[in-house]
């Protein structure tokens, strides 16, 4: 009877959490970008706004003519980021809307694996928005408050008489009204983007902004202007800027004890902490932070802290918070296993990683436009030559077009070793961090990351002169 009871139970609550789901209809969103036809575009969530991470929730591919059209399932007002090889773009959408857009890019540089690093993004534009249009309305004000800051901003960090603040303040909020309904996405933006101007002024006075702006039972975890305020108001707090928490009480929760309710307990002293909610958001954040001090702070148990954090919230939110921290600290460390992939070779044969497993690997990424990576070749081939017995050397090309490494190879036969494409896999981009050419890695037999990035190339013979430990002739770069 009780089995059957829990049973009913269960299933009234995953219906009640599920209904709003199927009663919702999906986001529509269709387009043309007509620089990538036939070409694929990734649709991204942030899965939270502090780790940044991202989640792939669907793609589709363009037709002839560069046409696309999808459906994408949204609960609430999100920022949807859209990707096209590595350049990226972002619009705000709302639950049930239809969404027409058209989407330019500078069309040399959509080709880069580096696109991003060099400035380039996808400008979206929604045919369909009109001036009360939710992207409209935030576009409309960015223009005017970046306009503002540039023109005040310093007498405003000067601090200027309250008198003059305070009309300089009545400018942005007379022009643009807000209310305080907490389900009001564009009011909650406006909100928090005057709060940062509200911070810079009264940077002596955090209580002050915290009163106003902060101790509030509402947390709007997906507005990234919420969030930026937060985690800028908040930043490097707990290691240095709260009067209430020594660096005895870290030093002995962090490194002594590694104690996770000791220092939420010792944390809560701080009046700005005193929220429970507030209180492990603002710890998970600082973590982060302190993980950049490793004369100060045991790594290892910032990681375990983080790692309790997840287990030990009620709050769904924060969970994600902590293990999408955990895994950003942990992505690509020395002494972490090396993420496997899934490549190709010349004769379009798939290779992994895996199958390099019982030998060390130097993985060298590069790209045909990266005319240093192509000279660093040079080096390597010495590298090659003296340390073929000892490791293997695998050059991944990150080429859009996979074509170019059979032209490549067969243009330089002098180079022996293994070349593979990443197989147009762009989350193995992702995965990897290649948004900055050159780039090497060198990998254990066990599949463990010895150095990442590697040692300049013009030094990488004295690196594996001191991993084999043999006395060979030093390798000069040409």
């Amino acid at each position: 009877m009780k089995l059957r009871l829990l049973h009913i139970i269960y299933l009234i609550v995953f219906y009640c959490g599920n209904s709003l789901l199927f009663a919702l209809k999906p986001v529509e969103i269709e387009g043309y970008a007509s620089f990538a036809k036939r070409k694929e575009i990734r649709f991204f969530l942030h899965d939270d706004l502090m780790s940044k991470r991202k989640t792939l929730i669907a793609k589709t591919t363009t037709d002839d003519s560069g046409f696309f059209s999808l459906k994408i399932p949204i609960l609430e007002t999100r920022e949807l980021i859209l990707s096209i090889n590595t350049t990226e773009g972002s619009i705000f959408v709302e639950p049930e809307k239809k969404y027409q857009i058209h989407i330019s890019t500078n069309e040399e540089l959509i080709h880069r694996v580096n696109a991003t690093n060099l400035g380039n993004t996808l400008q979206i534009s929604i045919q369909n928005s009109d001036s009360n249009e939710l992207n409209y309305r935030i576009y409309y004000f960015n223009t005017y408050y970046n306009y503002f800051l540039y023109k005040h901003s310093l007498p405003i960090l000067n601090m200027v008489k309250q008198s003059v603040y305070d009309s300089l303040i009545h400018i942005l909020s007379d022009k643009f009204p807000i209310n305080n309904n907490p389900n009001d996405f564009y009011s909650t933006y406006v909100k928090f983007r005057i709060a940062e101007i509200e911070r810079m002024y009264y940077r002596k006075y955090p209580e002050k902004i915290y009163t106003k702006y902060l101790n509030s039972k509402y947390v709007y975890y997906y507005n990234p202007a919420y969030m930026d305020f937060f985690i800028a108001f908040f930043q490097n707090y707990i290691h240095s800027g709260s009067k209430q928490i020594t660096k005895n009480i870290l030093h002995q929760n962090i490194n002594n004890t590694a104690n996770y309710y000791e220092l939420l307990d010792n944390l809560g002293k701080d009046p700005l902490l005193a929220n429970e909610i507030i209180r492990e958001m603002v710890l998970i954040e600082n973590l982060k932070d302190m993980f950049s001090y490793p004369d100060e702070f045991n790594l290892v148990n910032i990681l375990t802290l983080l790692k309790k954090s997840a287990e030990n919230t009620k709050f769904s939110e924060h969970k994600k918070m902590a293990e999408n921290t955990l895994e950003e600290l942990k992505s690509l460390r020395k002494n972490t296993l090396a993420p496997n992939c899934t490549l190709k070779d010349i004769h379009n044969s798939i290779v992994t990683l895996n199958d390099y497993k019982g030998k060390y690997v130097f993985l060298h990424f590069f790209s045909t436009d990266c005319h240093e990576c192509v000279r660093e070749m040079l080096i390597i081939k010495d590298l090659y030559d003296n340390y073929k017995q000892d490791i293997e050397i695998i050059s991944i090309m990150l080429d859009f077009e996979t074509t170019r490494l059979y032209h490549f190879v067969n243009a330089h036969p002098e180079f022996k070793w293994k070349f593979l494409h990443f197989n147009s896999d762009f989350s193995f981009i992702e995965t990897y961090k290649l948004f900055s050419l050159p780039l090497g890695m060198i990998i254990d037999p066990e599949g463990y990351i010895v150095a990442y990035p590697t040692p300049p190339t013009t030094e990488i013979g004295y690196f594996f002169n001191s991993m084999f430990r043999i006395n060979k002739q030093q390798i000069s770069p040409k």
